[in-house]
């Protein structure tokens, strides 16, 4: 199968039996929710909107979306008492949901995909942050399967976490197909379990390099045609 480039889709054949699907960055907006929570963390100890823009955006150029960056950045733009460093991220921490919302498509394409395909969800993460996390944007009832990384001790890009959401759902890795967002974690690791992968590039970013995506798209309506043949979705 060749992939696709550009964001041209083609059909993926054989048709998919199961989709799996990542959630942060490819179902809901985390990367939109960690700028929410830095300006939260930040705002009160920057009295110029200027400086305040610069030391966010410097913070999120870093690739952690944890907190152990802040003393670095906050010093670098002139916060430097260990008090103020520690409140910043006491504030980071309370409201660590702040601003997280699915993307407009991301239910209406799961549910199409149900339609004609079986499908699940594999997250990494701690299971006492991602479980609220699903809860919080009432997504569960919408797969059979959700494994997460902190419940099943293996992390993406793993193969053996792909396995156990085969496994579970009965379905060969030839006939599974994954969707995510990291070409670190989600892409090599559908490749190493068997499956395909398709690398949602919402940023439009160059592939860094490596084995390529079976496919790539935009947005997650671009899903749907890459997985309907002749059905109708």
């Amino acid at each position: 199968m060749r992939p696709t480039q550009q964001g041209q889709v083609a059909r993926l054949e054989p048709v998919p039996e199961l989709v799996l699907f990542d959630l942060d960055n490819t179902l809901c907006d985390y990367a939109g929710a960690r700028l929410a929570r830095t300006r939260y963390a930040f705002e009160p100890h920057f009295a110029q909107i200027d400086r305040l823009e610069i030391a966010i955006d410097a913070a999120m150029q870093h690739p952690t979306d944890g907190d152990e960056h802040f003393a670095e950045v906050l010093a670098a733009h002139g916060v430097t008492d260990p008090a103020d460093v520690d409140a910043v991220r006491s504030r980071y921490i309370e409201d660590r949901y702040r601003g997280l919302k699915l993307f407009d498509d991301a239910l209406r394409v799961v549910d199409a995909v149900s339609r004609v395909a079986k499908v699940g969800m594999i997250t990494n993460g701690p299971a006492d942050i991602q479980r609220p996390k699903i809860e919080l944007l009432c997504i569960e009832a919408h797969f059979p399967v959700i494994v997460i990384s902190g419940e099943a001790g293996v992390w993406k890009p793993d193969p053996a976490i792909f396995r156990i959401a085969l496994e579970l759902l009965s379905v060969i890795p030839e006939r599974a197909v994954y969707v995510g967002d990291s070409p670190e974690h989600d892409v090599p690791g559908a490749h190493a379990a068997g499956m395909r992968a398709v690398w949602i590039n919402r940023t439009r970013m160059p592939w860094p390099g490596g084995r390529a995506p079976d496919a790539e798209i935009h947005e997650l309506l671009e899903l749907l045609p890459l997985v309907s043949a002749e059905r109708g979705l």
